[in-house]
């Protein structure tokens, strides 16, 4: 059945619970191992690990990304409340405050009566006074008909050339409402035109064309005195002025008294509400340093930074930090300017006690890190860890370990291009591997969030291993045995650490996968041009050795490869019975290949895995295929009917004896039989035809 590569029912067979690794690569295997259905699904399956590869890498950043933005978020969030809280409290104070020192006195019931009906006749002539009321601690101190004065030129000066508009006003405790009448001539409804804000905490503009609304820090009322704008007053805030005139002078005596009386009783709350805050706040202070240790507290960190006795610094610093927040709680406070300034002095120390810590650590990285001193490295990294700073501890952690592997590797002795060096070299890294990790674990084990880090750390230093590796020629592809023993002995070493601790033979193969293709293709090659050589001066003759010696000799190289030779051998060997001349009825080139080519599957077939498979089954069978090319030009070139007979001695071997060996050592590894192996046998039936005719 075909899937495409965003099939999702090819996917969620991976995530299913009864799904069998070992059976799914042998159902795979039996069909399509070696075609091109095989490519496919190679193809398939590469898409889907780099999928999940690039997924995996991805979300961790992210996750940690969005952790850290989160942490930032919630910190901000944090303070918000915290301010808010506070303006909370002050904002109650006040209210509580400004109820005490009211000293406008209520009004009679008789007088809330009327006052209720002036209310309710202005709401009558004024469609938008609700606007006003909106607020239910707003009352109502004074209104009136007033008369906008406006002036044709632009200075501010009193003048004879001006126009007046009428207006109503209306005076509350803590704004001034200039409301107009759409209508001119006839001036019965009035619409709310400006709100001056009498507040001097209060700032808000708004531009809305129906109303405009202005904040006051310095409203000043100013008494007119011309001829001609006699029944006047001004109004000036801000940068703007507004003149209004009153029907007489009784009248505007009264406007003025209540804008000053107003001005007068807000000025002397507010200074009541801010010396009470004082005085509240010089308490706190007082009881926030009434211990020595938190009025030395930043002298003390200096001191300690100084003599760089870090631990005291830390513990002296942690212990101010609970101090302050306990008394916050403690008073139900959420923020207070002393405590503020406190706070902050701390973080600055708190700062240079992880700059100290930073660059002592990277100075000693710099001139190679010592196992004899891990203690006190780590020792700086808890500090670290406990002041909150677990990211930048993660990094300095992997600094060391780097540091660490970079010694340690270069104490191991370079030796001459053998297999010594690469074992004494790859126990040394993953000891030290396995040391980070236990080290690790010790310090980070309650920050789950790290161990992301420390799996790309790893990877990435099993990168640098195969690097150094392949750049000295231990791993490459001039010698071929040599590069495959080395391999084969990072796979154990790796197995070994994964049994142990965490799986990292699949960051081993995922990361020799293109070393290894190019290998293979390499020595596949070099094979075809020895073939071709070899082939070109074949004289079809049979093998002869002198003595028994000699061919004891083939057979201990066929040991070597791990075939009994006299075994494999025994059916094509001939003796003299008159002489003690022994022959192997096949040719050099054919004993020859046979070595060469065992040699080449038994090397593979040490270091194989999935990912590489249909390399190394492509190169076994494109090098039969070719071998066996050649036999089939010789039985078309020649007539002689005992040379087609040898020959077809040399076909039945290298088909029935060595490819098959070769497809049983394999078969444990894919699975079962795959047909891009099986049908290398169709060629025998072939040449034999050629062989008879």
């Amino acid at each position: 059945m075909e899937y495409s590569d965003a099939d999702p029912s090819f996917r969620a067979r991976f995530v299913e619970s009864k799904f069998d690794p070992n059976l799914f690569i042998q159902s795979i295997a039996s069909q399509s191992i070696g075609s091109e259905e095989l490519v496919n699904m190679k193809r398939r399956m590469y898409l889907i690990s780099s999928e999940a590869k690039t997924d995996l890498k991805y979300n961790a950043f992210r996750n940690h990304t969005k952790f850290i933005e989160t942490a930032k978020q919630v910190a901000a969030l944090e303070s918000e409340v915290y301010q808010l809280q506070s303006l909370l409290a002050d904002e109650k104070q006040l209210l509580s405050t400004v109820k005490e020192s009211l000293t406008i006195e209520t009004k009679s019931d008789s007088s809330a009566t009327l006052e209720a009906d002036a209310c309710q006749s202005l709401l009558r002539h004024c469609q938008s006074l609700d606007l006003v009321s909106a607020n239910p601690d707003r009352r109502l101190i004074y209104s009136g008909k007033l008369l906008e004065v406006k002036f044709d030129s632009s200075t501010k000066v009193p003048s004879s050339s001006h126009t007046t508009q009428p207006c109503y006003g209306l005076l509350c405790t803590d704004c001034f409402v200039i409301a107009k009448s759409s209508n001119i001539r006839t001036a019965t409804a009035y619409d709310v035109d400006q709100v001056i804000k009498l507040q001097r905490n209060s700032l808000n503009t708004n531009d809305n064309d129906a109303h405009k609304q202005y904040s006051s820090s310095s409203v000043q009322i100013i008494n007119v005195k011309d001829d001609v704008l006699r029944n006047a007053f001004t109004i000036q805030y801000n940068t703007d002025t507004i003149t209004m005139m009153c029907e007489s002078a009784h009248i505007k005596k009264n406007w003025i008294e209540l804008f000053e009386s107003l001005f007068y009783t807000r000025t002397r709350r507010l200074s009541r509400i801010a010396s009470f805050q004082t005085e509240q706040e010089q308490v706190f202070q007082e009881e926030f340093f009434a211990e020595d240790w938190i009025t030395n507290t930043e002298e003390n960190l200096t001191i300690l930074l100084a003599e760089r006795n870090l631990q005291q610094a830390l513990k002296l610093i942690l212990q101010a930090r609970n101090y302050a927040k306990d008394f916050l709680s403690e008073h139900k406070q959420q923020s207070l300017p002393f405590v503020d300034d406190y706070i902050k002095n701390i973080q600055e120390k708190e700062q240079d006690l992880r700059r100290i810590v930073e660059k002592e650590i990277l100075s000693m990285c710099e001139h190679g890190c010592s196992t004899n001193l891990l203690k006190h490295y780590y020792q700086r990294i808890e500090i670290l860890k406990q002041l909150g700073y677990v990211p930048k501890a993660c990094d300095l952690f992997f600094t060391i370990q780097f540091s660490l592997m970079k010694n340690t590797l270069k104490q191991t002795k370079i030796e001459e291009l053998n297999v010594v060096f690469v074992e004494n070299f790859a126990n040394t890294f993953f000891t030290r591997l396995v040391d980070s990790y236990y080290e690790f674990v010790q310090i980070f084990k309650d920050q789950r969030s790290t161990f992301t880090k420390f799996a790309v750390w790893m990877s990435n230093e099993i990168e640098k291993l195969i690097t150094i590796l392949y750049n000295q020629q231990y791993i490459g592809t001039k010698n071929f045995t040599f590069s495959m023993r080395n391999i084969e002995i990072l796979f154990t070493k790796a197995e070994e650490f994964s049994v142990k601790l965490i799986d990292v033979k699949f960051i081993l193969e995922e990361q020799l996968e293109q070393i290894l293709t190019q290998i293979i293709r390499s020595q596949k090659e070099f094979i075809i041009d020895s073939l071709r050589q070899r082939h070109r001066d074949e004289k079809w003759i049979s093998v002869t050795f002198q003595t028994q010696d000699r061919l004891n000799q083939l057979f201990y190289e066929f040991h070597e490869l791990g075939i009994d030779g006299n075994t494999f051998l025994e059916p094509f060997i001939i003796k003299e019975e008159t002489s003690d001349v022994l022959q192997i009825d096949l040719a050099p080139s054919t004993l020859q290949f046979t070595k060469a080519y065992l040699t080449f599957a038994r090397d593979l077939f040490k270091v194989h895995y999935m990912s590489i498979n249909y390399t190394i089954v492509e190169a076994l069978v494109e090098l039969i295929k070719l071998h066996l090319k050649y036999y089939e030009r010789t039985l078309k070139k020649t007539n002689d009917m005992n040379l087609k007979k040898f020959i077809m001695k040399n076909v039945e071997f290298s088909l029935n004896y060595l490819f098959r060996y070769v497809e049983e050592l394999y078969t444990p590894k894919i699975g079962i039989a795959a047909k891009h192996l099986t049908k290398v046998y169709d060629k025998l039936n072939k040449l034999r035809n050629l062989a008879e005719a």
